[in-house]
């Protein structure tokens, strides 16, 4: 299960997720360059487009994107989505039959602005096909964002569905359009001194701070973390500095973390948060943390050679890093 956002803060916009698995993939930080040739089952080859960077797995010869960032400042997220996502079994002729694991580098290659993904997205036929034999297709939705704002895409079995994200968060099952009628349920929440509606006329007293919060959900599942972290990031105030915002934005994804023993699946391993990554949309700056090492990371990614022919990739460290201070 993960959970991703954009969180915007006046004019700096940050996103990213979190990716909780039951085990480590062995992703690393990937940059895909302009040059570096992108290859599509259905579609032809595209040896030049926009550089690309986030997390992803290498192995296998071709970047297998969790997220990316793209040098326009659009980004894009997959989580999974079990039980409710269904991919097209045919390729169907007259429109852009891609993969689902296709669609970040895909959107990312070309796309400069949420409206050209959306226009993208209109052509784009969803396709079931594995990557090959041990890294099959699985059940995933996405997160689309630029700087103003945020969709989600979900095709299931009546077809590709195209939201518009007003709390641009997006967690797992179910679809968008029940985790955001779930949302109404929590309207009452406020970060406030919260007001005595029950019985107005007595004094009750408030025997804490905070009570204006009492219940918004704290669960693990999906659609808590839903709640929550529309809640801590529309609610949220920091600084106008780059600096803030993205501290900001690493306690806000702190609220909806996987902690080790807390979430033991049937498969009979715990769900941790692997990895907590973000970007900087307007710099192309990648930011990122581990379970196992909570510092927090960074590559300044217009700094690199952009227009290179193969992927620059940076391992992650599962070491924690600890400034001792003498």
């Amino acid at each position: 299960m993960c959970t991703s956002v954009l969180y915007k803060n006046g004019k700096y916009s940050y996103f990213g997720r979190n990716l909780d698995l039951q085990y480590k993939l062995g992703n690393d930080v990937t940059v895909c360059p302009r040059n570096y040739v992108l290859k599509f089952r259905h579609l032809e080859d595209m040896p030049v487009h926009s550089a690309i960077v986030g997390m992803a797995l290498t192995g296998y010869g071709y970047p297998l994107f969790f997220e990316g960032v793209n040098e326009y400042g659009v980004g894009a997220a997959s989580l999974n989505f079990p039980n409710y996502g269904q991919y097209n079994t045919e390729l169907e002729e007259g429109k852009k039959n891609v993969t689902s694991f296709e669609l970040i580098p895909y959107l990312l290659s070309s796309c400069r602005n949420l409206d050209d993904v959306r226009k993208e997205l209109a052509e784009i036929n969803l396709v079931a096909d594995d990557f090959n034999e041990k890294v099959k297709s699985v059940p995933l939705h996405w997160i689309c964002c630029d700087k103003k704002g945020s969709i989600v895409v979900e095709r299931t079995a009546t077809g590709l569905h195209v939201y518009e994200n007003d709390v641009n968060v997006l967690a797992n099952a179910p679809e968008y359009p029940a985790q955001a009628v779930n949302f109404a349920n929590y309207l009452n929440l406020t970060a406030e001194y919260p007001e005595n509606r029950i019985v107005p006329h007595l004094d009750v007293p408030f025997y804490s701070s905070g009570m204006g919060s009492d219940g918004l959900p704290g669960g693990l599942d999906s659609m808590s973390r839903f709640v929550r972290a529309a809640f801590m990031m529309n609610n949220s105030k920091a600084k106008e500095t780059d600096a803030a915002t993205l501290n900001q934005f690493f306690r806000i994804m702190q609220t909806v973390e996987q902690i080790d023993g807390a979430n033991h699946e049937k498969d009979g391993f715990y769900e941790i948060t692997n990895y907590t990554a973000g970007a900087n949309l307007d710099t192309m700056d990648f930011y990122w943390t581990t379970y196992d090492n909570q510092q927090i990371n960074a590559i300044h990614t217009k700094d690199l050679d952009l227009d290179q022919s193969e992927l620059i990739i940076y391992p992650v460290g599962h070491e924690q890093n600890i400034n001792w201070v003498r």
